[in-house]
C-alpha cells in the first residue's frame, strides 16, 4: 500500500524512452496504490514534466537517448531535493550506478524488470523516506 502520512497516494512520474518499460511500470505502481501522474520518454520531457508536476517518485532509465542520466537526476535534485528517484537500467554499469545514487538516486532496479523485485525495491524507498 503507498499512502503517504498525509493520507493520499504516493505519486510517480514514470521516465524510459521504451514504452513497453514505461507500461509495465504504470501497472506496478498502480497495484501498489500509487498514482502515476505523468509519463515521460526523454530526458528534456521528464525535466519539464518533474517541475510541472512535482511528483513524490521518480522512476528513471539512466539510458536515455538525449541526456546522461546521471545529469538528469543532479537537475532534477537541484528543483526538488525530496524528490525520490528510482534508477533502473538494462546495461547495470557499476560505476554509473554509484555515481547516479551519489547525485541522488534512492536505489537501483535492472532490466528486464522483475515485478517482484521492484515492488519491494519500490515500498522499500517509500517506507524508509519518511513521507
Amino acid at each position: 500500500m503507498m499512502i503517504r502520512k498525509d493520507g493520499n497516494p504516493f505519486t510517480f512520474l514514470i521516465v524510459d524512452d521504451s514504452r513497453f518499460a514505461r507500461s509495465s511500470l504504470v501497472k506496478l505502481v498502480e497495484q501498489l496504490d500509487g498514482e502515476v501522474v505523468g509519463e515521460a520518454a526523454s530526458g528534456a520531457e521528464a525535466l519539464e514534466k518533474h517541475e510541472e508536476l512535482d511528483p513524490d517518485v521518480v522512476t528513471m532509465d539512466l539510458s536515455l537517448p538525449d541526456v546522461d542520466g546521471i545529469i538528469l537526476v543532479r537537475k532534477m535534485m537541484s528543483v526538488n531535493p525530496n524528490t525520490l528517484i528510482i534508477l533502473s537500467s538494462g546495461i547495470p554499469h557499476e560505476e554509473v550506478i554509484e555515481e547516479a545514487l551519489r547525485a541522488g538516486g534512492e536505489h537501483f532496479i535492472s532490466k528486464p524488470l522483475d515485478v517482484e523485485k521492484a515492488s519491494k525495491i519500490i515500498e522499500w524507498v517509500l517506507r524508509v523516506s519518511g513521507k
